[in-house]
């Protein structure tokens, strides 16, 4: 008598294709304490929701300062290199004496370049959640540019022509004109509001009282100026639904490496019998990036691109609206907030290639 054949469906055998990785392959550990590996969740019926997000830490390490020289050397060195007023024909003689130092044994110090690549074996893939908001924000200010701050301004868009020195004597000549009541037009009123401005410069009451009885104030000229851009800010939730064990192991494991990436790395020394932390590595910048993948393949960016982000706020909350736990003991139902800041800020050219 056969036995009856059930017919998997690609989902389910993935499912049960990677449990039995999991379960039976050697595992090699990684440096944040978790499987060498990438990360995912959910493990099964990725392909009902195709829009994903990859979370993958980037190992920078800055430029290398490679050779021998003492600390104490080397501090001597860098000190005297930024006190001092090198001229052009010093750092032909730095460079000189640098090419000198590379021949000797020992070498002396030299800028080796650094690492910067994306760790794609630390990947975390997730799907992605129901709604991201991806804010611009740019910094203005409202200050008040004066009387002499307006005219030098009206001065200058109203030039066609002649030398600087031109423009700024006219516009202090405009400056003068104005108290002195040129042309005779509203002379009074000018020579009130100069003589409240005066009075502005002595103790406020007595401003405010020539202001008052003289019925005239200063325009201060507002206007907005632009100061700059601000870095932006993602906030994504997630909410993480264990079906198994090894399932809620894997949203650990999650969790865990991203906490692990967006933690520094002490500098130690090494003082009497202990070691002290006398500064800190930079974190591990993300590489972000959403996308949608359709039934056949083909993948779609999701919104803006990201530049790499650090990981500025982690929030955990443990079965938020039950006390349900697996047979191991992991909570049933996870909810994880993350907040990133990206690196650097945007410009034009930015947003014309995807940002």
């Amino acid at each position: 008598m056969s036995e009856e054949t059930k017919t998997l469906t690609a989902a389910e055998a993935t499912q049960i294709f990677e449990e039995a990785f999991i379960t039976n392959t050697t595992i090699k550990m990684s440096d944040d304490g978790t499987e060498h590996r990438p990360l995912k969740y959910p493990f099964s019926d990725i392909n009902r929701y195709g829009a994903r997000i990859a979370f993958i830490p980037k190992l920078i390490t800055g430029p290398k300062l490679e050779g021998d020289m003492s600390f104490s050397d080397l501090l001597k060195t860098v000190g005297k290199s930024i006190t001092s007023s090198a001229t052009a024909k010093d750092f032909e003689k730095d460079k000189k004496k640098l090419a000198e130092d590379s021949k000797k044994e020992g070498g002396g110090v030299r800028i080796g370049k650094g690492i910067n690549m994306p760790l794609t074996s630390k990947k975390i893939d997730i799907y992605l959640p129901i709604s991201f908001n991806a804010t611009d924000t740019m910094t203005y200010d409202s200050p008040s540019i004066g009387s002499a701050g307006a005219i030098l301004g009206n001065s200058l868009n109203q030039a066609s022509g002649g030398s600087v020195g031109e423009v700024l004597g006219g516009a202090v000549g405009d400056f003068i004109n104005l108290f002195q009541g040129a042309g005779g037009v509203g002379a009074n009123s000018l020579a009130k509001l100069g003589a409240a401005k005066l009075a502005k410069r002595g103790p406020t009451e007595v401003g405010d009282g020539v202001a008052s009885s003289l019925r005239v104030t200063v325009d201060p000229n507002i206007r907005t100026l632009f100061r700059g851009v601000q870095v932006r800010q993602f906030a994504f939730q997630f909410k993480f639904i264990a079906k198994n064990s090894k399932e809620a192991k894997e949203i650990k494991d999650i969790i865990k490496r991203f906490r692990f990436y967006a933690y520094p790395e002490s500098i130690g020394f090494q003082g009497s019998g202990q070691e002290i932390s006398v500064g800190f590595k930079y974190p591990h910048p993300f590489e972000i990036r959403a996308s949608y993948m359709d039934a056949e393949g083909k993948s779609t960016p999701i919104g803006p691109l990201m530049k790499d982000s650090y990981l500025t706020s982690i929030t955990t909350n443990y079965n938020p609206s039950t006390m349900a736990f697996h047979q191991d003991g992991e909570p049933v139902e996870i909810d994880l907030s993350l907040n990133f800041t990206e690196e650097t800020t945007l410009n034009k050219k930015d947003i014309l290639g995807g940002y």
